[in-house]
C-alpha cells in the first residue's frame, strides 16, 4: 500500500527518531509499504518520518555501475537502528533531492566513504562499507532519522537563495 509523504514544513519531518525494539509483523509491513512508496514516487530512499512514523528505520535500492558504464538499481534494502561510523576524511560535493522537498536539489558536501551498521527484518546485524553515491545515500536517509535535511547541510547563501521555493512547498503541502 502506498503511503501519504509528509512534506518540508512539516514538524515530523523534524523529530528525532525512536530505536525500533522489536521487528514485529507491523515493522514488517510498514518497510514493504515504504518500499512500494519510495517506488512509487521514483525514490532511491525513504525514511520512516517521511510516512509519519518518528522509528529509525530507511529503505534504499543502492546503485550499480556495471563494467559498460551502466547504471542499474540493486533489490530494497531496509535499515532498521542503524549506525553510521568512520566517514571519510575527504568531502564531496553533489547535488540532492528528496521526496519530501520536492523539484529541488541542492549541492550539499558530504563524506566520501561511511560505514553503516543496521538490523535487517530477520533481526540479523549487518555491516557495509560505503563509498561515493552509495555512502551519500545512507548519510541522507539517516539524516531524516535526526530531523535533518539535506536543505539544513548547505550554507547560510546558498539556502537564501531557495527560500522561496521553501515557502512555496510548505504552502501547497502544508496549508
Amino acid at each position: 500500500m502506498e503511503l501519504k509523504i509528509y512534506y518540508y514544513g512539516h514538524p515530523i519531518l523534524r523529530k528525532r527518531c525512536e530505536p525500533v525494539t522489536e521487528i514485529t509483523d507491523e515493522i514488517r509491513k510498514l518497510a514493504k509499504d515504504m518500499i512500494e512508496t519510495m517506488d512509487k514516487n521514483d525514490g532511491a530512499g525513504l525514511a520512516a518520518p517521511q510516512v509519519g512514523r518518528t522509528i529509525r528505520m530507511f529503505v534504499l535500492r543502492s546503485y550499480i555501475i556495471s563494467e559498460d558504464g551502466r547504471w542499474s538499481q540493486s533489490e530494497p534494502r531496509v535499515y532498521i537502528n542503524p549506525k553510521l561510523t568512520s566517514p571519510g576524511t575527504h568531502l564531496l560535493i553533489e547535488a540532492e533531492g528528496c521526496l519530501s522537498v520536492p523539484g529541488l536539489r541542492v549541492d550539499v558536501w558530504r563524506p566520501d566513504k561511511i560505514t553503516v551498521e543496521a538490523m535487517d527484518l530477520d533481526g540479523n546485524v549487518f555491516i557495509e562499507e560505503l563509498e561515493g553515491y552509495n555512502a551519500r545515500l545512507r548519510m541522507h536517509e539517516n539524516d531524516h532519522l535526526n530531523g535533518v535535511l539535506h536543505i539544513d547541510r548547505i550554507d547560510e547563501r546558498s539556502r537564501h537563495k531557495i527560500d522561496s521555493a521553501l515557502r512555496q512547498i510548505k504552502k501547497k503541502y502544508n496549508p
